[in-house]
């Protein structure tokens, strides 16, 4: 039987007409799908909410069940009578069992122990079973003094829970004993309401192997990606629970769709209007061809052809993919040509490339203190190499060469590199090329191998899109005049002619070595590193390793899309993650570096962060035990009790512009053996070379912290602190912000204040200060704020927030 279907019988579906409809009704019910999965969402989103909101009750009492058997478990294997056992196991191995049964008749759950003399001896990790070098490693961390974790480890099977305990007599560190636990013991005792917190997770995480989930209750797709986490002590234990911050009922996923839904049913009406109306017209059409109906006129028709015809440039043609290529250098006395520039993105491990035409030289990249741009809109590689033309006909002219260049991280790194080193090499001048290397390193190699030149290509703590040079010629580093300098070179065309040559080394190693010859920690302290993914990671934990302290790496590889966080450690968000590795695994200290790792950030152990102006009062304080009297330069940005603490320990303050070049010049000028700013950037002089290093400022700052028996976090504590504020920051479009302070200076009144307008404007009052000024690599104004107490700061910061925005009412203010 053939079955044929008849268009004209079933009404409104006949003709091309009807086809249009069906897309149309489609497009309506692609939007009617949106609406559905929106409110999917929104009704998803609502119950993480409210179990974010749960009283933090039912939070202790989840934490509370794994603390019980844990300190049960302690209790027994510290024991009086299980240290005594545990000591004759020692003297004779084959009075384990008695141990063990005394153990087991206390905590039926401990189902093995052993002991190890405390120089653990004859102990070989590959022996100690299938988890061998983590229960090692457990026995190692016993006796050294840190505490042992209770864990699990899945190797063995059925998995089992480990714990470890010093064995003493009268103090005196004799061995270690091991005990095996039946993981129900702590497992079962986990039974949380999950009713009322929706969902929780119980896992392990011991800071280098990956996180092991124990056990889920509940509806753990209500956690979320990120969960509020409580650490179970004695343990590697974390427990997982809805994120009580999490309060937004809207999140952007489903009111995207809303907003696409809301479109799509639109676009519907819109199109059955007009399909409608094409409709009709083409009935008017077919009746006058009949007769049956008037005409239809010209202007009709012509409504209709026009609706009927495809518009050039509805549709683009595929472009086919540009071939993979490389950058290759420029030919000798050549143009730059169009460039192609491949990216290499390590977590996605694929290529992406970006052509463009060549930029043109503009004076706005040769800033204050550096010269920095947006890549491939106001710098690129054929900027790259004119600026290098002007830096080697300097070095020439001072007799200051080889000149020393380095990279960080960033993606344009490579690129950038290339011209550079064509440039000075064009010159004449030579060129000792030490690969992608930290700034302070850059520093090290232009001291001790050169004659004090080098650049430094790096973006520092900008965006990654961002890129730039730092200079340094004949031990000088370039600021104002001397970066205008280079480019009215470049315009001028005063550039030397010549052919130089590039030598490539490695210096990395020589760097440490000269770090740890002169620093090295007297007592054991563990410290988390966050290099944020840029340059630091290529030597920061090796170079604090070698001073003598426990590092544990933070996000150490080298990655110029910064993928965890942005490089920038004087913002507080940036440093969420290390407060929580700190937490996590003990530490005695979090540090942090910026994307040059030129600047130095600090957390302690409870998660407050130690801002820069007071870890310069500990650092100058040392200083000044072995230069008394110096003068110790610090910029506009830190507290008024910096000063106080710089004159108690017999030194001289002086504040100063911010700005590294600017603070390293006023150095040498006035002989300072030290200098830092409240960006984090602290330059040492005394012992080092008077430039800024967040290595190597970590390193004396854990010499000082190590000198003494004092925990660093009450060391920290005890310096003079005040309420205050982080860097805030006001954007600007490019130049507005240096504009916006030249008028400031002229309007702003602060009735009682003492005014300092070296850098900006800064009202010192009684009982605080507060401080505006433009910042000299991105278009932004940096506000900030200190006061004795919380009403002083809040009248301080009303003050200034009204005559700012009575000058620019449109400012967005974050304060």
């Amino acid at each position: 039987m053939d079955l044929k279907l008849n268009l004209d019988s079933i009404g409104w579906l006949s003709g091309k007409k009807h086809v249009d409809r069906w897309l149309i009704y489609s497009l309506g019910l692609f939007g009617l799908a949106l609406l559905v999965g929106a409110g999917w969402l929104a009704v998803t989103d609502w119950r993480q909410a409210r179990a974010g909101t749960t009283s933090a009750v039912e939070r202790e009492a989840a934490l509370t069940q794994l603390i019980e058997p844990v300190q049960s478990l302690k209790r027994v294997l510290l024991s009086e009578q299980a240290q005594s056992l545990a000591l004759r196991a020692l003297e004779n191995p084959d009075t384990t069992s008695d141990l063990l049964a005394y153990v087991n008749g206390r905590l039926s759950q401990i189902t093995a122990v052993q002991v190890y003399p405390s120089d653990l001896s004859g102990v070989a990790p590959e022996e100690l079973g299938p988890n061998g070098y983590a229960v090692f490693d457990m026995l190692l961390s016993t006796v050294e003094g840190n505490k042992a974790l209770l864990q699990m480890h899945y190797a063995v099977q059925p998995p089992s829970m480990f714990d470890a305990v010093p064995i003493q007599n009268e103090k005196e560190l004799r061995g270690v004993l091991l005990a095996t636990i039946d993981p129900e013991f702590v497992l079962s005792s986990f039974r949380p309401e999950h009713a009322a917190l929706g969902g929780v997770r119980l896992s392990q995480y011991n800071g280098s192997q990956p996180q092991s989930i124990l056990r889920e209750v509940g509806d753990v797709s209500l956690l979320g990606d990120i969960p509020d986490r409580m650490a179970v002590p004695g343990t590697i234990f974390r427990i997982e629970f809805p994120s009580q911050e999490y309060i937004g009922l809207v999140s952007s996923s489903w009111l995207a769709l809303l907003i696409l839904a809301g479109l799509g049913f639109l676009a519907t009406a819109v199109l059955l209007k007009r399909s409608d109306e094409k409709w009709a017209m083409e009935q008017k059409i077919e009746a006058a061809k009949r007769g049956r109906e008037l005409s239809v006129t010209e202007e009709e028709t012509l409504m209709l052809d026009h609706a009927d015809t495809e518009q050039p440039g509805d549709t683009d043609p595929e472009s086919p993919a540009p071939p993979d290529s490389d950058f290759e250098p420029l030919a000798e006395g050549g143009e730059p040509p169009a460039l192609r520039l491949r990216y290499n993105i390590p977590e996605k491990r694929k290529l992406r490339e970006a052509e463009h035409t060549p930029v043109k030289l503009s004076p706005e990249i040769f800033r204050a203190y550096d010269i920095r741009g947006v890549i491939d809109k106001s710098l690129d590689s054929g900027v790259a190499r004119s600026v290098g033309q002007a830096i080697g006909t300097v070095a020439l002219e001072k007799d200051a060469g080889p000149v020393v260049v380095a990279r960080d991280g960033r993606l344009s790194g490579p690129y950038l590199m290339n011209g550079m080193i064509e440039g000075i090499l064009s010159t004449g001048c030579d060129v000792l090329d030490i690969g992608a290397v930290p700034t302070g390193v850059l520093y090290f190699a232009a001291h001790e191998i050169a004659t004090g030149s080098g650049v430094m290509i790096t973006g520092s703590h900008n965006p990654p899109d961002y890129n730039g040079f730092k200079i340094m010629i004949a031990g000088d580093t370039l600021y104002g005049d001397g970066i205008a300098g280079l480019y009215q070179r470049i315009t001028d065309g005063q550039l030397q002619q010549g052919q130089g040559k590039v030598t490539r080394r490695n210096v990395v190693p020589d760097y440490i070595e000269k770090i740890a010859s002169d620093i090295q920690v007297q007592r054991p302290l563990r410290i988390v590193i966050d290099c944020g993914n840029g340059i630091g990671g290529v030597c920061a934990a090796d170079t604090l390793r070698a001073v003598g302290v426990e590092v544990l790496p933070l996000f150490d590889e080298v990655d110029g899309t910064f993928p965890n966080h942005h490089p920038d450690p004087s913002d507080p968000k940036n440093l969420k993650d290390l407060i929580e590795s700190v937490r996590l695994m003990d530490a005695d200290l979090g540090l942090a570096l910026d994307g040059d790792a030129d600047r130095l950030g600090v957390v302690t152990l409870a998660g407050n962060i130690i801002y820069p102006d007071r870890v310069m009062m500990l650092l100058a304080m040392d200083v000044l035990d072995r230069v008394p009297g110096a003068t110790i330069i610090y910029d506009v940005k830190c507290t008024g009790h910096l000063p106080q603490v710089i004159r108690e320990a017999g030194g001289v303050p002086m504040m100063y512009k911010t700005g590294h070049s600017l603070i390293k010049a006023k150095m040498k000028e006035v002989g300072s053996p030290f200098a830092g700013e409240m960006s984090g950037h602290f330059f040492f002089k005394e012992r080092w070379y008077g430039v800024d290093d967040g290595i190597y400022s970590a390193a004396r700052l854990l010499e000082i912290l190590g000198s003494t028996d004092t925990p660093p976090e009450a060391i920290l504590n005890a310096l003079p602190t005040s309420y205050s504020t982080p860097e805030l920051k006001v954007q600007m479009q490019e130049g507005e912000n240096h504009r916006f302070i030249d008028e400031f200076r002229d309007v702003a009144r602060f009735e009682g204040a003492e005014i300092s307008t070296i850098d900006g404007l800064r009202a010192d009052f009684p009982d605080g200060w507060g401080l505006v000024r433009a910042s000299n690599t991105t278009p932004i104004l940096v506000v900030r704020f200190d006061a004795e107490t919380k009403e002083a700061l809040q009248r301080i910061k009303t003050v200034f927030s009204s005559q700012m925005l009575e000058l620019r009412p449109d400012l967005e203010l974050p304060f």
